[in-house]
C-alpha cells in the first residue's frame, strides 16, 4: 500500500510539474509581446521628451553629398571634462562627471574657497538635461577625448555654479562652423565614428571654389549623441560625426 501510495504521489508531482511547465510556456507567449510594448512604449516616450530638450542654435550653410550639412552655431557654454581613455570608457566615464555636476555636484557661486567646498551635497543646484552630449576626440595617436554637456542659453558663464570636481571645467565654445554627418543607431564604435567621418571629410573634399569647405588643420573629431543609449531604441537615436570647418564656403 505505501509503495503504491508513493507511486501516485509521484506520478501526481509528475503531472503538476507538466501543468506548470505548460502555464509558464502560456504565459512566456502571452508575456514577450507585453515586455515588447512595455520596452518600446517607454523608448518612445524618451525619444518625444528628450527632442523637447534645449539644443545649441544653428543654421545648415550648406548641404553636400551624403547627406552631409554645413553648419554655423552660435556661441554657447558648457560643462566640459578631458578622459585620456579609449572613446568607449572615456565616455562612460566623463557622462558621469558631466551628469554629477549638471545633477548637483556643484556649489554657488557666491561662496568662495574653503566655505565652498564645506558646503552640504544639498546645496548644489540641479539644472535641467540638455541635447547632444558632445565629444571631441583628439587626432589619430593620442588617446584622449573631451566630453561636455551644452549648459542653458538662460546662463551665462559667469552665473553658473562652480564645479565641485576639479576635473569638470565650465568654457565658452565661440560661434563656429561644422560640418556632420548624421544616422540613426546605438553609441557608434570607434569603427563607426572613423566610417562617418570619413563620409564628411570625402565631401568636404568635392567642394571647390567659392564653395569651398575644409577641415579646421588638427582638429577634433565631433561625436554628437542626442538620445539615452538605455531607454531611446536604436532605431530611433540621433548621432551625428563631423569636423570643425573653415573656408570660403563656411560663411
Amino acid at each position: 500500500v505505501d509503495c503504491s501510495a508513493k507511486d501516485d504521489a509521484r506520478s501526481d508531482a509528475r503531472a503538476a510539474d507538466r501543468v506548470q511547465v505548460g502555464l509558464a510556456g502560456e504565459a512566456g507567449e502571452l508575456d514577450l509581446p507585453g515586455l515588447f510594448a512595455v520596452r518600446y512604449t517607454g523608448g518612445l516616450f524618451a525619444w518625444v521628451t528628450e527632442n523637447r530638450l534645449e539644443r545649441p542654435a544653428y543654421r545648415v550653410v550648406s548641404r553636400l553629398t551624403d547627406g552631409v550639412e554645413v553648419r554655423r552655431y552660435e556661441a554657447y557654454t558648457v560643462a566640459e571634462t578631458t578622459v585620456k581613455a579609449s572613446f568607449k570608457e572615456a565616455t562612460s566615464a566623463g557622462f558621469r562627471l558631466c551628469a554629477g555636476y549638471l545633477f548637483g555636484k556643484n556649489s554657488p557661486r557666491a561662496s568662495i574657497g574653503l566655505l565652498r567646498r564645506s558646503l552640504p551635497a544639498s546645496a548644489g543646484e540641479k539644472m535641467e538635461m540638455t541635447a547632444p552630449v558632445r565629444q571631441s576626440v583628439a587626432p589619430r595617436g593620442r588617446r584622449e577625448v573631451k566630453v561636455s554637456f551644452l549648459m542653458s542659453k538662460k546662463r551665462t558663464l559667469g552665473s553658473l555654479p562652480v564645479p565641485r570636481d576639479a576635473k569638470v571645467k565650465l568654457r565658452s565654445v565661440p560661434a563656429h562652423f561644422a560640418a556632420f554627418k548624421r544616422f540613426n543607431g546605438p553609441p557608434p564604435t570607434d569603427a563607426v565614428v572613423a566610417k562617418k567621418e570619413a563620409v564628411v571629410l570625402k565631401a568636404l573634399a568635392e567642394t571647390g571654389g567659392v564653395a569651398a569647405v575644409r577641415p579646421v588643420a588638427g582638429g577634433e573629431t565631433l561625436v554628437y549623441g542626442y538620445h539615452d543609449p538605455f531607454l531611446v531604441p536604436s532605431l530611433l537615436r540621433r548621432n551625428e560625426v563631423g569636423v570643425m570647418v573653415e573656408g570660403p564656403g563656411a560663411k
